[in-house]
């Protein structure tokens, strides 16, 4: 009878443990946004005094039923934001018609981002609630300045090869 008991008690206290490592996902009645994500800077500086240090930063959004879908959609918003500031070239192209006194237009912008390493050295701020069902996730993106500029400098550079 010991035995169960000991084993009813190690089993009891396994499970609580194991739920204490768990965070719950906020449920919100109403759509929002990270302050820090609604005001996405492009760059910053973080530290205090002599430990200063300037980054850049890029923000994404996801929102799907999976949330795996939203993680991935927010991450590459964000990642592609900023390979399109250290690699990136935009074609676009506005095209007007007048046809018997009417008029019409199109606009197409297409932003070419060319294979740009980024994900070692990039750090992640994340925010994430569901509401109607659907996962919302937000990502800043955090890069130091140096890196970048170097990443930008070799990209440069290989374009103008």
């Amino acid at each position: 009878m010991k035995g169960v008991k000991l084993g009813l008690a190690i089993g009891a206290v396994t499970l609580m443990s194991a739920c204490s490592t768990m965070t719950e996902v906020e449920t919100r009645t109403s759509y929002s946004m990270p302050k820090w994500y609604e005001k996405c800077q492009e760059t910053g500086t973080d530290g205090w005094f002599w430990w200063k240090e300037d980054y850049v930063y890029s923000c994404g959004a996801g929102v799907s039923v999976h949330h795996q879908a939203a993680e991935e959609e927010m991450k590459a918003f964000a990642l592609n934001a900023l390979a399109q500031r250290i690699n990136g070239t935009i074609d676009s192209e506005t095209i007007v018609k007048f046809n018997n006194q009417k008029k019409s237009s199109s606009t197409m912008i297409k932003h070419i981002v060319p294979m740009t390493t980024i994900n070692e050295y990039v750090q992640y701020e994340t925010a994430w609630y569901e509401l109607g069902g659907q996962h919302y996730k937000f990502v800043r993106v955090k890069m130091k300045k140096e890196i970048f500029d170097t990443l930008k400098n070799q990209a440069k550079l290989n374009n103008d090869a």
